[in-house]
């Protein structure tokens, strides 16, 4: 059976990246949301989510926390520009079952999808070098 995946709130050149990695891995998005509209996302109850977090209105962790409530058993999937350790850890923390990065290239977002749909969880090794780079 095939699972369904969904994007949200990610902008038109995202969806088409976004769309290619999931392809990528054997999972086609089936579903794309321009919200994060937690009820709506409830009623698609999606077994992959990609959503962008920095086009968030609301309080994005916060919104991450109804999400994983919401949807117990889903591959939550941050794409995101903010490279700060501390969002990485406050996004795992709020719910998040894996990291992308919008630095990453197309074979690395097909590997993190890979990795977080086989175990559960993946941190975008981008988030890594900014740790790095901040402790320099």
């Amino acid at each position: 059976m095939a699972r369904v995946c969904c994007l949200a709130a990610v902008s038109v050149e995202d969806v088409q990246v976004l769309g290619a990695a999931l392809e990528g891995v054997g999972e086609p998005a089936t579903t794309i949301v321009t919200h994060l509209e937690v009820g709506a996302l409830k009623r698609i109850a999606p077994d992959v989510l990609v959503a962008d977090l920095d086009r968030c209105q609301a309080d994005p962790l916060e919104k991450l926390r109804q999400l994983r409530f919401v949807l117990p058993n889903c591959v939550i999937v941050v794409y995101t520009a903010n490279m700060q350790p501390s969002w990485g850890r406050d996004c795992h923390l709020a719910g998040a079952s894996c990291l992308l990065s919008k630095e990453s290239h197309q074979l690395q977002l097909q590997s993190g999808l890979r990795q977080a749909m086989k175990s559960g969880c993946f941190t975008d090794v981008h988030f890594s070098v900014a740790t790095l780079k901040g402790a320099v």
